[in-house]
């Protein structure tokens, strides 16, 4: 049994610009005969709202990559999407971009939904100058003549902080914050309705990290997007997002206002991460979580945390506990703080 999608709390009347609903993407593999599927998402839903930052936090091999890549319609074998929607609202009907006609996808992408990889190698090609990389993905959607373009392009890298001569080198001329502001403004030239950010300030130091947030930020504002900001770290997570989804083992278990988790964490994992976190003026060490994150090819039967979990009960390693409010806009998914009866 799998958790619905409820509206924001009072918000019914405000259609999400994201409805995910019981997302299942699993790699199928088959070697020496032995078919296996790793269930790297296994029921997931969720709904992002529109003009937010939602957070997407969890472990490494949680699913979180796999979750952002279904959604962004990069699926490749041996990724496959087994069963559940992804509904945009800027493309109803389809359940995911995967489902979409070619020509459908080509309009979506960049102009309504862009992608700030991880690591900005992954999207500025290392053999063209950035301008080519502006010319490539943003010229089509935005037009007008090529010297218009490039007065746009100029002015929107100026929000990022970079020099129009940027736009003559190669990416391996440029240091890492500013190959990271350059995929930023790539990502959001044109305006789109929605952003996925997959680790966007991963192996930035901490100052060029804090200057990279605060520009999604600004930009978010001002251009009034939706982000899935996805990162395994929790401080980044405090720093910037709306709500905050926690992720493992593929599937959710907590989901709440950013504030809220931090303040108010309910579910075991969700606590162990908030408690991992370091503090000013404390230099006690800090217990880790005993344990392993699961095999997602032949996962734990009912909640996959039980193995884990200091509360767990009988119960638990037989049915998976389902993803209900235990306050308000506060979801969890976990049968000491639900009941057992899930009620």
């Amino acid at each position: 049994m799998h958790a619905s999608v409820e509206q924001p709390h009072g918000e019914q009347d405000v259609q999400p610009l994201l409805v995910v609903r019981d997302l299942q993407a699993y790699y199928r593999t088959s070697h020496a005969g032995v078919r296996r599927a790793i269930r790297a998402v296994d029921g997931v839903s969720f709904a992002v709202r529109r003009g937010e930052i939602y957070g997407l936090a969890g472990e490494s091999s949680s699913g979180k990559t796999t979750l952002i890549k279904s959604i962004a319609g990069a699926i490749k074998p041996p990724l496959e999407i087994v069963g559940g929607s992804m509904e945009f609202a800027f493309l109803p009907g389809y359940g995911g971009l995967h489902r979409a006609p070619p020509a459908q996808v080509e309009r979506i992408r960049w102009r309504h939904l862009s992608y700030i990889m991880q690591g900005s190698m992954n999207v500025l090609n290392p053999v063209r100058r950035i301008r080519c990389s502006f010319t490539d993905f943003a010229y089509p959607h935005i037009g007008g003549s090529r010297q218009q373009f490039e007065q746009q392009v100029v002015a929107h890298l100026s929000r990022v902080r970079l020099d129009p001569s940027v736009l003559s080198a190669f990416p391996h001329e440029l240091s890492g914050g500013m190959r990271q502001r350059a995929a930023l403004a790539l990502a959001t030239i044109c305006r789109p309705g929605f952003i996925i950010a997959d680790e966007p300030t991963t192996a930035l130091d901490v100052v060029v990290q804090k200057e990279v947030l605060g520009m999604i930020r600004g930009i978010q504002r001002e251009t009034g997007s939706s982000v899935l900001f996805v990162t395994h770290d929790m401080g980044v997570h405090a720093h910037i997002t709306d709500r905050l989804a926690i992720m493992y083992a593929g599937r959710l278990v907590e989901e709440a206002a950013t504030a809220e988790i931090f303040r108010n964490p309910l579910h075991p994992y969700t606590q162990n991460l908030i408690a991992s976190l370091p503090r000013i003026g404390e230099d006690a060490p800090r217990a880790g979580l005993g344990g392993a994150p699961p095999n997602l090819a032949d996962p734990p039967s009912g909640c996959r945390f039980h193995p884990r979990c200091p509360l767990a009960r009988e119960i638990c390693s037989r049915e998976v506990p389902v993803m209900r409010e235990a306050g308000a806009g506060h979801r969890v998914a976990c049968f000491a703080v639900n009941g057992d009866d899930g009620a």
